[in-house]
């Protein structure tokens, strides 16, 4: 990609994000779709840059009224909570990922235009090789210079640039000011235009995926710190990134990533030949209206010019700079980053928040894989607060492939849980299955010590890449690696009773590109992966002018099929087979509803549907003790504990039942205690539970008859979702 031809740099200010993820027109197949799969929630992803991309303080109002109709659709739908999700990866689009506006990148002093050449980032568009760039190595720009320049500014900038005053404050407040505003003003604007939502389907705010701590804590930039267990491509120390963002030639280190670690392979020279990542002059400041503090001098890397090395002789002066607090002393690391730092930034976006909504959920978002920060019992959380944590597998997401026989506690290791990390292999797939598990709940331990167990844990981002073993499935329609990898992490997720959503759902993903960033391979929705005569949906003209919730969505459905039911009398119903301990007596209404194929094949497309769609608890009366879906025998089972019940005498428990694995009249259910009743009707297809409260601890066990191994010709059924859903 030529960057000067396209637009890359010279059209950041003018962007448009409108139509992202989707044109407002293809919103009712995308959400039916989503329900179809029996997923309630969608974290819906805004960046910084989609809001405030042309100057500080310069909000796109067409994008935020793009976003407030499309949450009235989801609304119209039902059956979707929304929460928002302030996306960012390696800082923005320009470091290599996604995220903030060009304009952050010049507030900091930097050139983006020379972030490549300088060893700054690694950008997939300008490699010279896209189809090869090295898998996952967008992750490795978090140590490269852009992005540490950026988180280090964000968090920290008191701390460790004091001379960068831009008008009038420091760029640590200067960043966090504008980042929360621009949220709170997509905020405000969403309850302002359309209070309703706050009452129905509008849930909350995340705030900030993925966070950085940037050089905070290093102990010595001239080595690779001790957790920088990523390394791949060319690889430079932090010393060596300043270096080359100042035009310096360097010698790098290659490696490559190994199942025991990175291992290098050799070196790669690095000569940007004079040209820096830094700006020379104030062109940029005139043109976005920045007033620099007198001590900042542009051209120079700000951390020369706080004494951590001399740019003129490369020399690096004072290797521990980041690792001490140059006001109290004290040590800098992991922990007193989330527990001081992150926690400032919290506050702040907490506080402004508020100040918006009282009632909305503020979900706090740590590190990935760190420990919350310690706010129990602190005026920092409230009955609206979350945490948001996110999971892979490594060896999946790095390798691409699904490793049956073995794989390491990445969560164990992490926490030094092993005398040598050797010790915290996993050998076999059900230990693998089971350690994911484990890993699971000792996240939600660690959230519950630090936030306090009344706080509700999401897992908001969690998934598997398919495009596993060189893309083999794409040609030979083989995904058993892909449903075996993904059923091992629905296992963990139902038997550690997580919420949870997926990533992802990209409505653009293909064969060749993947999710079209990075060569990220995500979606459990690929075009290419449904049949040719893939059938247009779309709701012209309609979608976003409806007078009743549901009038649009409900022609829409009537469009695609017609969807007439007839009731059956008492005599025709056909119970499913029922085994009962407990005097358990099932009962089924169920409701004729033909289905066009145009409508039917909406399924079609989504990715391992047996591991994606699952049977889950959508409400409990009690507390989840064990739930597990077999995909071989076709069996789940859920446990749970009713002395620590809640709930009014009389509640039921109810469990989604896909059908794609329990069709009607093909599979039994036995309870030790209580009575079911199965509802199956053109909305949905739950199965009631009614048992005592105060008894311990009782199960559920659904077995299919049919074979488990038939694959999703029963879909037609799972429309029955559409037109409500599980939560309406």
């Amino acid at each position: 990609m030529n960057p000067d031809k396209c637009g890359f740099y010279s059209e950041a200010d003018t962007v448009s994000f409108v139509n992202r993820p989707f044109p407002l027109e293809d919103a009712y197949e995308h959400l039916s779709r989503i329900k179809l799969c029996g997923y309630n929630t969608v974290r819906f992803i805004v960046t910084w840059e989609a809001i405030e991309h042309e100057g500080p303080g310069i909000y796109d109002i067409d994008y935020v009224q793009y976003v407030i109709r499309l949450l009235k659709i989801i609304d119209e739908v039902g059956g979707i909570y929304v929460f928002l999700d302030p996306h960012q990866d390696v800082w923005s689009k320009f470091c290599g990922g996604s995220g903030a506006p060009i304009w952050t990148l010049y507030a900091a002093g930097l050139e983006p235009r020379n972030f490549e050449v300088t060893g700054a980032c690694k950008l997939h568009n300008l490699s010279p090789h896209p189809p090869k760039f090295t898998k996952m190595v967008w992750s490795t720009n978090y140590r490269r210079l852009a992005s540490e320049v950026m988180f280090t500014m964000f968090f920290s900038g008191r701390m460790f640039t004091p001379k960068a005053i831009i008008d009038g404050e420091n760029i640590q407040d200067y960043f966090q000011d504008h980042f929360v505003e621009a949220i709170a003003f997509l905020v405000n604007s969403i309850k302002e235009q359309a209070p309703e939502l706050f009452n129905s389907s509008f849930m909350g705010v995340e705030s900030m995926n993925e966070p950085d701590c940037g050089y905070y804590g290093f102990e010595n930039l001239a080595e690779y710190p001790e957790n920088q267990t990523l390394r791949l491509d060319e690889t430079p120390k932090a010393i060596q990134s300043m270096r080359m963002g100042m035009g310096y030639r360097e010698e790098l280190d290659l490696y490559t990533l190994t199942v025991f670690g990175p291992k290098k392979t050799g070196t790669k020279v690095v000569d940007p030949q004079g040209v820096k990542a830094w700006i020379s002059d104030d062109t940029m400041d005139r043109h976005y209206g920045f007033t620099r503090g007198e001590d900042w001098e542009l051209g120079e890397c700000i951390f020369a010019q706080h004494g951590v090395w001399d740019s003129q002789t490369g020399e690096l002066k004072r290797p521990d700079y980041f690792h001490t607090d140059p006001i109290t002393g004290r040590k800098l690391n992991e922990g007193t980053f989330i527990n001081s730092e992150f926690l400032s930034f919290w506050k702040r976006f907490r506080t402004r928040l508020r100040k918006v909504d009282e009632e909305i959920f503020l979900i706090v978002q740590p590190p990935v894989l760190q420990i919350p920060p310690l706010i129990k019992g602190t005026d920092l959380v409230d009955r609206r607060t979350g945490i948001a944590i996110h999971y892979y597998d490594g060896m999946s997401l790095i390798f691409k492939s699904w490793n049956r026989s073995m794989n390491v506690d990445t969560l164990g290791i992490m926490r030094g849980r092993y005398i040598n990390p050797i010790f915290g292999i996993v050998f076999g797939e059900r230990n693998i299955r089971n350690s994911f598990k484990k890993q699971l709940k000792s996240m939600k331990e660690e959230c519950a010590e630090n936030a306090g167990k009344s706080v509700p844990v999401i897992m908001t981002e969690t998934g598997m890449p398919f495009d596993m073993d060189d893309k083999k499935a794409y040609n030979d329609g083989n995904y058993s690696s892909q449903e075996g990898a993904n059923d091992a992490l629905g296992f963990a997720l139902e038997g550690s009773f997580m919420n949870f959503t997926y990533w992802c759902y990209n409505p653009e993903n293909n064969h060749k590109w993947g999710d079209n960033w990075n060569l990220e391979d995500f979606s459990v929705f690929s075009r290419d992966d449904a049949p040719d005569n893939f059938v247009d949906y779309s709701s012209r003209g309609s979608a976003s002018s409806s007078d009743t919730k549901n009038s649009k969505y409900s022609e829409w459905i009537t469009s695609q099929g017609t969807l007439t039911s007839t009731a059956r009398s008492a005599s025709s119903l056909k119970p499913a087979r029922t085994l009962k301990e407990d005097g358990a007596v099932e009962l089924e209404i169920s409701m004729d509803s033909p289905v066009s194929s145009k409508l039917t094949s909406l399924i079609d497309g989504v990715r391992v549907p047996r591991a994606l769609v699952r049977p889950y608890p959508v409400l409990i009366n009690g507390v989840v003790v064990d739930a597990s879906m077999n995909l071989s025998t076709g069996e789940y089972i859920l446990q749970i504990d009713t002395s620590k019940s809640t709930s009014i005498p009389g509640t039921p428990t109810v469990i989604f039942i896909p059908e794609i694995h329990f069709q009607e009249d093909n599979f039994e259910v036995s309870v030790t205690s209580g009575s079911t009743v199965f509802k199956y009707n053109s909305f949905t297809q739950v199965l009631e539970w009614y048992h005592d409260t105060s008894i311990g601890v009782i199960e559920l066990k659904l077995n299919s008859i049919s074979s488990p191994e038939r694959e999703a010709s029963t879909t037609q059924k799972l429309i029955k979702l559409l037109t409500c859903g599980l939560f309406c």
